[in-house]
């Protein structure tokens, strides 16, 4: 099953079958992906075109200055003498945060804690957000005009981040080819009560979580300003897991977490630029743990 959504996403996605991969472990591990990229990459594509591929209801929001925490999750208008809650486009079960740094700290704010507790609280009243929820964003770079960096405690809620590959000249040509239209595609019937279950059956040893911690003391000891939360290391097992279900096993690997590691702190390394960050995590931190055999 996984095969045939991962071909069908990457007939619109071209050259990007590894971050396709990564996107769908993260949402089967209900983790939500952060994507980092130059206008016109292809991000918004690949949000839509994964939704559409599992069957699931999607809706965009466009992060601007101006937009309102009510624009994004809602608001009750009076009719007939009652309130009524009128659902803002929160409600869904795949949300694309488009240039969530463009948004206002308020509105990025209200956005992220919705994502973390998974319901709305409007005028006292709690409104659960539907099942499954996730959340795909995408912030243009740090030094594009108009952007405002997001604290580390809201960055800390985004499981995974990635930027798009650079396409070869051959994958170039064959994008230019294509003309794919997403809007007709066919989507493959999920269900998530068997995800789950998939996902609470995959077995962890006792020497995984140890390398888990091994990486966190690494990282510790190197005095580098890289924000390594208990959620963050809840992270890296979860992702583990729906790394392992992707690539059609029950168990979890010392080199599923060598895999998946540099996605999940790409976002929490500060000081390096994006191209040096994966040789960071390889060089500095999983090389200088030695897996007993």
């Amino acid at each position: 099953m996984f095969e045939t959504l991962i071909n069908n996403i990457s007939k619109s996605i071209i050259g990007n079958k590894e971050k396709i991969k990564l996107a769908l472990a993260a949402i089967i591990s209900e983790g939500s992906i952060l994507i980092e990229d130059n206008p016109g990459s292809g991000k918004t594509t690949l949000a839509k075109t994964i939704t559409l591929n599992l069957g699931l209801n999607f809706k965009r929001v466009q992060f601007t200055s101006d937009l309102l925490p009510s624009d994004i999750l809602g608001f009750n208008i009076l009719q007939n003498d009652k309130l009524t809650f009128q659902k803002g486009p929160i409600f869904t079960n795949i949300v694309l945060a488009d240039e969530l740094n463009r948004g206002s700290p308020k509105s990025q704010s209200a956005f992220l804690e919705a994502m973390e507790e998974k319901n709305v609280s409007i005028d006292g009243e709690t409104y659960n957000l539907p099942e499954p929820f996730f959340v795909i964003a995408t912030q243009n770079p740090m030094d594009a005009s108009g952007t405002s960096n997001l604290p580390d405690s809201q960055l800390d809620r985004f499981m995974i981040s990635f930027s798009l590959s650079e396409l070869e000249e051959s994958q170039k040509i064959e994008m230019l080819q294509s003309n794919l239209d997403i809007s007709n595609i066919e989507a493959e019937t999920i269900n998530w009560n068997e995800f789950k279950s998939k996902k609470n059956k995959v077995n962890v040893k006792n020497e995984i979580y140890k390398y888990v911690i091994q990486i966190e003391e690494i990282i510790k000891s190197l005095d580098q300003n890289i924000h390594v939360s208990a959620r963050c290391l809840k992270q890296i097992i979860d992702l583990a897991k729906g790394w392992a279900i992707i690539h059609g096993k029950d168990y979890v690997t010392h080199q599923d977490i060598k895999d998946i590691l540099p996605y999940i702190l790409r976002h929490r390394i500060k000081f390096l630029k994006q191209e040096d960050k994966f040789d960071f995590v390889n060089q500095e931190i999983l090389s200088k743990i030695t897996i007993e055999k």
